[in-house]
């Protein structure tokens, strides 16, 4: 069947995609941990170019899933899983297994980013914090003044009225 082998490139493309995406995604673990901003902007873009290509191969998989099950006299095939009850098991062998290929991948990527997602947390906890010692009122005694000034009600210095 034509569909079958239109579906399985697509699985492989798929998933080499998504490898893109994982390497990225591993590089930008290296540049969030150098602090390297300009990179991170750029690997962000990368990003988006292939997440946008992404939703045209989810797309495609799908269209083809339903040209799969007009040719199986089918009323509705909404996964690959559930396709898998529809064909021989040859093709439904090769095709889980890139099946599992692409969610092992995605997985990865899924993990990555989380790792990337604390990282980028905790860079941000510490620019808060750091804005924070810059801006708090230091405490009753540890600074200079004129008795004079000692009831003066002191503000605190604030650069930002609002956290990163």
């Amino acid at each position: 069947m034509k569909s079958i082998e239109q579906l399985k490139e697509t699985l492989v493309k798929e998933n080499q995609l998504y490898s893109q995406v994982l390497r990225l995604a591993e590089e930008k673990t290296k540049v969030i941990k150098s602090k390297d901003l300009k990179t991170l902007e750029n690997i962000t873009k990368k990003e988006q170019q292939f997440i946008m290509t992404m939703g045209t191969f989810e797309r495609i998989r799908r269209s083809i899933l339903t040209n799969v099950a007009e040719e199986l006299n089918i009323a509705e095939i909404d996964s690959v899983s559930e396709l898998l009850l529809f064909i021989d098991e040859a093709e439904g062998k090769e095709i889980d297994g890139l099946r599992n290929e692409l969610l092992e991948t995605i997985q990865s990527l899924k993990n990555t980013n989380k790792a990337n997602e604390k990282l980028l947390n905790q860079s941000l906890e510490y620019v808060n914090f750091s804005l924070e010692m810059l801006t708090r009122v230091p405490e009753d005694g540890n600074r200079y003044s004129n008795k004079a000034e000692e009831n003066k009600e002191i503000k605190p210095i604030n650069f930002f009225d609002m956290k990163v």
